[in-house]
Order: C-alpha cells, then structure tokens, then sequence
C-alpha cells in the first residue's frame, strides 16, 4: 500500500479527532511564519504512528509496503528509507557488521558519519589515502590492488568503507574491489550518497549493490530532487546480512518520531525516479550538461576522468578557482558547492534546467573574457592530504578521555582530541586519537588545538 494514498484517503474516509502528537493537529494551528514559509499542506500531511499509518521502527501495512516497492525497483534484498539522512545510513550499516575491537578499512576521503559510526562501535579504524591527482587537489577512486595489498596484509578486516561517487563524482571500480572483499570475506560497504541517480541514467558506473556491495547508502536530497535529508540504504540480494539486523541497527539512532511528510516525498521521488517521465528528465539533465560544458570558453577546463556528469569540477587557467567563486557569488549571486585554490565544484541534479545552467555559463564567459591573463596564487592542494596517520587511541576511546586546548606551536608530538578539516569537502587532516605532526601543524588555521 501506498503511503501517499494513505494521507489522501485519511481525509477520505477517516479523519478522526486526533489526540496524539504532533499538537499543531494537522493544521489546525500553523505558526504565521511557518505557514508562508511551508503552506498548510505540509501540516495536513504531518501524522504520528495513529491507528493504520504503520510504524517505522516495524514496518507491518503502508510504510512495508513503500519498502517493499522501493525494494523491488533497486532490485536489493531489502531497501530501507532514511529519515536522518545518509550518515544514518552509514553508521546503521557499521553498527551492524562491526564489534567492538573489530578493524575496518576505511578511505579518508569518507563522511564525517563513518568517524561518529566509529565511536558507536568501538571498530578499529585502518586508514588509507587513494591516490591523488595532484592537478585537481582531489582525490582518485580507490583502486582494487591497493585493496587487495592491505587485506593480504590485515588478515583481521572484518569491513572496507569507501566512498563512490566522491563529492567531485569520481567512481571507483566497486565490481573489481568486491571480488576481492569477497575473497577474504570482507564486508564492503559504500557510501553511494552522491549517486542517486545511478540505478535511472546513463552513467559510467553501476549502482553499488549491482557491482558487489553488500550494502549501499543514496541521499535522494542531493541530485534526486527530494528535500533534506531524504535517503535510502540498499542491501544487496549477494550478502548475507539480515534485513532484520539493520532493522535494529537504525532503530538505536532513529527517532521515535518519524517525519511522514518526508517518508512520503522518498515515495514520490522513488516513484518518479523510476518512472518514463523521470528517466526522460534525468537524459534531458545530462544532455543540458552536454551542451553547458561545450558553451564554456577555452580557459575553463573541466574534470572528465571516470566520474559522474552531474558534478561539474572546473578550473579557469592561471587564476585562483576562490578568486572567481568570489565574482560569481557576489557580481553574478551564482553560489558553488565548494572552491578551493584549485578549481570549483558545481552539484546539478533533478532541478537544474537548461536555463539555470545558461545563466552559470553566461557569468563564466564574462569572467573568463575580462580575467584572461590575470595570474592569481595557485597554491596548490588544501583540501586533499596524503600524510601519515598515527593512531594512539581509537575513536571511541579517545571521545570518552578528558581533553585539554594547547597553542598549536606547542602541539606537535600531541595527540588530537578533536576533528580537524576543512569543509567541505570535509575529508580530515587530523581525528581525535590521532598523533599531531609537525607537517599537520603547517595545514591547521587556527592558534589552539584540543589534545588528550
């Protein structure tokens, strides 16, 4: 059963006299502000778990049912919706493949979730850093050799992390990295939350849980058009994780009180992501991003190496990319998904049309024309890093110890006690428990650092 049909039909045929949360009634009181921001619809459509709107802690009628068709059209084992987003998603699947003690090998360019999924679980992190492709400051996908290398030589990983698509969009070979966790009995899982529009276009890669892993995570918010922080988990018909212990897994850290305007907008995405209209939208989508990267000029180069067309990675020869992330924002109110020395990220997805992409190509064409030979400090990586890490107390252990701020002169030698990175994209320079080097200090920005 639909649960969108559901909230229809309640006004339908039901509609009883509701004393339950939420207390705004379906509403029957709405805040001024909060109605000319979200209208009354959202109201009317925001339920508890009444009699027959089902529970999603225990999914039995509509919410099953949801699941269910979801399901079917990722063709997973079992899909579940995220109502706290994709770091949800990452730190259920940890919770219910790692132990305490266990090692996991983990990419460093992951989501700030698979450190805090890290503290839950008591996991040992081993650290690695895919390769870097030093003209972009970004990182490369994660190769299967260098996988295979560090299991061969840990024969105690219980689970790999990555990260497939990156935020940049770069894939990894996930089919070729599975085969060899399957090998060792590795438990793979990926963070998919910038491929949500895998299993619907022509992309160059293959959904995740279709290449090998035992399980995915999508963020439907970031390119599929639903509202934060929409998301779907994936287990793939391949692994033998129980549906049921992921079930447990993200019943420890969801809310007791589900958002059902949100479950229901998983719904329609999901609905129409796999629907002829929206497979027709998503080709109209990359064709507009065609015709946008050829309209460029030829001082604008553009990253086209394994990764997904949705994000759109630039450089303006010989200028510092925040220089010009500077004059879009401000001459032009064009605002990037990030910038760094380097080059400039754009994140396009179900609502970006060919007018909004014109308007983004109209403003570089103006700046390129008017900064030709405008040489700017080009420093190099400040995002990416490729340093040594030190690890003298887990995470969990080291968020449970007491913590102290030093000068960051007198720091070197320390141990951490508190994340540092830059975001985005928010790939660490430093994890509490981690020794601070002297080559840490030269990246750090600020004059204090907490250490244990």
């Amino acid at each position: 059963m639909s649960l969108i049909k559901k909230i229809k039909d309640y006004y339908k045929e039901r509609k009883s006299l509701l004393f339950t949360t939420p207390s705004h009634s379906q509403g029957n009181f709405i805040s001024p502000e909060a109605k000319a921001i979200l209208g009354q619809k959202y109201f009317k459509a925001d339920f508890s778990e009444i009699e027959g709107f089902d529970n999603l802690r225990c999914p039995k009628s509509s919410i099953k049912g949801v699941l269910d068709k979801i399901s079917q059209i990722y063709d997973s084992k079992a899909s579940f919706m995220l109502i706290n987003g994709s770091s949800s998603g990452v730190i259920a699947s940890m919770l219910s493949i790692l132990r305490e003690g266990d090692k996991v090998l983990i990419a460093r360019n992951c989501h700030i979730s698979v450190y805090n999924a890290l503290v839950l679980t008591g996991a040992k992190p081993v650290w690695f850093y895919p390769k870097l492709n030093k003209e972009w400051g970004i990182y490369k996908g994660v190769e299967a050799s260098d996988i295979e290398e560090k299991i061969k030589h840990d024969t105690d990983i219980k689970a790999l992390v990555i990260t497939s698509p990156t935020y940049e969009g770069i894939f990894s070979d996930v089919q070729a990295i599975s085969n060899i966790c399957k090998k060792h009995d590795v438990k793979l899982i990926v963070d998919e939350a910038h491929g949500a529009l895998l299993n619907f276009g022509a992309f160059n890669s293959k959904p995740a849980i279709k290449s090998g892993a035992d399980v995915s995570i999508q963020s439907l918010h970031k390119t599929a058009g639903a509202i934060n922080p929409a998301a779907l988990l994936h287990i793939s018909k391949t692994s033998d994780i129980e549906p049921q212990t992921l079930q447990n897994s993200l019943n420890l850290i969801n809310t007791s009180s589900p958002s059902y305007p949100l479950m229901a907008d998983i719904e329609a995405t999901v609905d129409f992501l796999s629907s002829k209209s929206g497979k027709k939208h998503i080709e109209k989508l990359l064709e507009d991003i065609e015709i946008f990267k050829k309209s460029l000029p030829d001082t604008v180069k553009i990253f086209s190496q394994n990764n997904d067309p949705t994000k759109i990675l630039l450089q303006f020869l010989n200028n510092n990319a925040q220089d010009i992330a500077e004059i879009l924002n401000n001459k032009y109110k064009i605002e990037e998904e990030y910038s760094t020395d380097n080059a400039l990220l754009f994140i396009t997805g179900i609502g970006t049309d060919s007018k909004k992409l014109s308007k983004l190509s109209a403003a570089i064409n103006k700046i390129s024309k008017e900064l030709l030979t405008s040489s700017q400090n080009i420093s190099g990586l400040n995002t990416a890093y490729d340093l040594p890490v030190k690890i003298k107390y887990t995470p969990r252990k080291a968020y449970q110890t007491t913590k102290v701020s030093i000068k960051k002169s007198q720091a070197c030698d320390k141990v951490c006690g508190e994340i540092i990175m830059k975001y985005p994209p928010g790939v660490p320079l430093l994890l509490p428990g981690e020794l601070i080097t002297q080559e840490h200090i030269k990246y750090i920005d600020k004059n204090e650092i907490e250490i244990i």
